[in-house]
């Protein structure tokens, strides 16, 4: 799910449909940021190449004083208090310049190595994997008809849905991602998170309008995604994931959640740490490469952060392009609701991540019988799943950030 607008309808939905579990006994709790102790990593960081935009962190983090990266520490401390004044219910913050953690904020009782949650951080991932299979060559290219790796739509009215249509949410599928409680009866995005089998959900929608024509958020779209990676590759997603993208770029701490079908949620649910997150960041920082490795096509890099043809608010292959006062035009961003962000901005060679607070189920990574019971979001249920900010503004985050590069 998309960060936009507040998903008070699952509230309806889940007491409706019986999805909520009982309350965690995790207090969930609160309290000021605080920086992190971890002393500058002693392990080198891998890859150094020419200049610093090709320095990646070996297994451990390299971390520095922001002034060694150019960056001042008094104009980063706006940002730190902006994200954990009172209500913005942020558990972590990372900032990465020149490939090295410069500032790293915890609140109480998180660190380095707590569980975040993605929401629809994970739609980026799951763009990434995309492009990994078609460089591969299991995925022909975007152009290829989705019915290729998605058999089920051969020789129906979806046949001629391609591959970008979906990356680019224009699979022209009806899909009704309503957040209002009265609609919660009626809301795909519910009822495909209180289904057993995700995937056969989103992929039975009905054609709407000409794909490629119509621009329209879709959590479905994004779940057809991973079905499209599986047919490609013949492994989960998420699987698939794990050995193309998450060991080459040092996610070692990763869990992205599947359905009861065993079939990953490409619109959700990634579980790793904010590091885990920064690493991503970082790789498409710097175009695809990790170290000496080309892990995403740096073409595909190139691809994701262009607009979409069509009316949307900024969007390239399931990457949001947002426009935020202060901060250079460059900037590109993963998004997930209740306050999952990672940021990148090249022309000051710059991630950021910020997550908000998750107390994650002990059980096992699967939405069975249905996701909701286990990851709620909203802080629906105290002391399990997500608690979202009580508003999140990007200028008032970010600008202090851009403004302390000094160099």
């Amino acid at each position: 799910m998309g960060t936009k607008g507040a998903v008070r309808w699952l509230a309806a939905a889940a007491v409706l449909m019986g999805a909520l579990t009982a309350c965690s006994s995790s207090d969930g709790s609160d309290g000021a940021g605080t920086t992190t102790t971890a002393a500058a990593s002693t392990a080198a960081a891998a890859g150094q190449g020419i200049g610093t935009k090709t320095l990646v962190p070996g297994k451990a983090w390299t971390v520095e004083k922001p002034a060694q990266e150019g960056m001042d520490a008094a104009d980063l401390e706006k940002a730190r208090t902006y994200a954990f004044a009172d209500g913005k219910n942020t558990q972590g913050v990372v900032v990465v310049r020149h490939g090295v953690i410069v500032s790293e904020w915890y609140t109480a009782g998180a660190d380095a190595d707590s569980w975040v949650a993605s929401w629809s951080v994970a739609k980026s991932f799951s763009s990434a994997v995309t492009g990994i299979a078609v460089a591969d060559g299991k995925i022909a290219g975007v152009d290829e008809p989705a019915a290729t790796y998605l058999t089920r739509w051969k020789g129906t009215d979806k046949a001629g849905i391609r591959v970008e249509d979906i990356l680019h949410m224009q699979s022209g599928l009806q899909w009704d991602e309503d957040y209002d409680p009265t609609s919660a009866g009626s809301s795909d995005v519910v009822k495909m998170g209180l289904s057993k089998d995700e995937l056969a959900y989103a992929a039975s929608r009905p054609v709407a309008t000409t794909p490629g024509t119509r621009w329209l958020y879709s959590s479905g779209d994004a779940m057809i995604l991973s079905g499209i990676i599986e047919g490609a590759t013949g492994m989960p997603a998420g699987d698939y994931a794990e050995q193309k993208l998450f060991k080459p770029i040092g996610m070692e701490r990763a869990e992205w959640w599947k359905d009861a079908e065993d079939q990953t949620l490409g619109y959700c649910c990634l579980d790793s740490t904010a590091r885990g997150f920064a690493r991503f960041g970082l790789l498409y920082l710097h175009d695809g490469r990790w170290g000496d490795q080309q892990v995403v096509p740096a073409s595909w890099v190139h691809d994701s952060v262009q607009d979409a043809p069509g009316d949307h608010p900024g969007y390239g292959y399931m990457w949001w392009l947002p426009e935020v006062d202060g901060v250079p035009k460059d900037l590109f961003a993963a998004e997930g609701h209740d306050g999952q962000f990672i940021y990148v901005i090249p022309s000051l060679d710059l991630v950021v991540v910020r997550t908000g607070t998750y107390v994650k189920d002990p059980g096992p990574a699967v939405a069975d019988p249905n996701l909701f019971g286990k990851y709620p979001p909203d802080d629906l249920v105290p002391g399990k799943g997500t608690k979202p900010p009580d508003s999140w503004d990007d200028a008032k985050f970010l600008a202090p950030i851009a403004a302390a590069v000094q160099d």
